[in-house]
């Protein structure tokens, strides 16, 4: 995506960025890192002084949930540990997300505090002019960090990634990918390549591809390439708007792992 400088950007523009830093969450394996990065997403979100009161309370609530991750246990509990921080940080920030005031609201209210019941007067035409610049400056910087947030996310997961095997393997998302399309065909294992239930059923004389205790990241990382070839559901649910924000949302919906069903076009 290129944004120009000189251009403010659309709300569909702020909206991509948000969600390239929700999909990536899931690759994070560090609780410090993961943390700062979604108290700092929670931050941006909510940056308006009346979301100030929401904000202080979302990120108490990051911190309770990476508190659970504790660095005494043995791997394998801090690794599951940490996907159930992820799958937290995810619905904190779906929350923000949810329940922030609309700007119109928030320009209502603040117009109404700073009048304090007097009647609103109008501002000279010059001070209008240099409100709506620093509001296009304003959503620039903001854009800007988020940028700089996304490059250095994926900084971090590539790092991280060359020193650890937390993350997933690409080739192990499109294996799984392909897994369930050729299941779709009528070469369907018992079981699929993470241990999984894998059967095929009947809707509508269509076939069906049930895929239980898929792994959230696998999901997440498969589930553009199956939207793309049929239709997919996660946990339960089909998206009517797909987007890979909302795709990694889903597969971290449910404690535990997730459940995908796909029947190709």
């Amino acid at each position: 995506m290129v944004i120009c400088v000189g251009k403010p950007v659309t709300s569909n523009e702020q909206e991509a960025l948000f969600q390239a830093i929700i999909r990536k969450l899931p690759s994070v394996v560090e609780p410090s890192r993961l943390q700062e990065v979604s108290t700092l997403a929670l931050a941006l979100m909510l940056r308006r002084p009346g979301d100030r009161d929401l904000r202080a309370e979302l990120t108490r609530e990051i911190h309770d949930i990476i508190a659970e991750v504790k660095p005494g246990h043995p791997p394998e509990a801090i690794h599951n540990e940490m996907r159930f921080a992820v799958r937290g940080c995810i619905k904190v920030l779906q929350a923000a997300k949810e329940r922030r005031l609309p700007r119109k609201a928030q320009a209502a209210a603040n117009n109404w505090a700073q009048s304090d019941g007097a009647r609103r007067t109008v501002k000279p035409v010059h001070h209008k002019s240099e409100d709506e610049d620093n509001s296009k400056k304003t959503t620039r910087s903001v854009v800007a960090v988020l940028l700089a947030l996304l490059v250095l996310l994926g900084g971090y997961i590539w790092w991280s990634g060359a020193r650890t095997d937390g993350g997933s393997d690409p080739s192990e998302a499109g294996r799984f990918a392909r897994q369930v399309m050729d299941a779709a065909k009528g070469d369907a294992p018992e079981t699929h390549m993470f241990g999984g239930s894998l059967r095929v059923v009947s809707m509508g004389g269509r076939p069906v591809v049930v895929a239980e205790k898929v792994p959230p990241r696998i999901c997440a990382a498969s589930g553009w390439t199956l939207v793309r070839g049929g239709v997919l559901s996660i946990n339960g649910v089909t998206p009517q708007r797909v987007s890979s924000g909302k795709i990694t949302e889903l597969c971290n919906s449910e404690d535990g792992d997730a459940s995908i069903m796909w029947s190709p076009k």
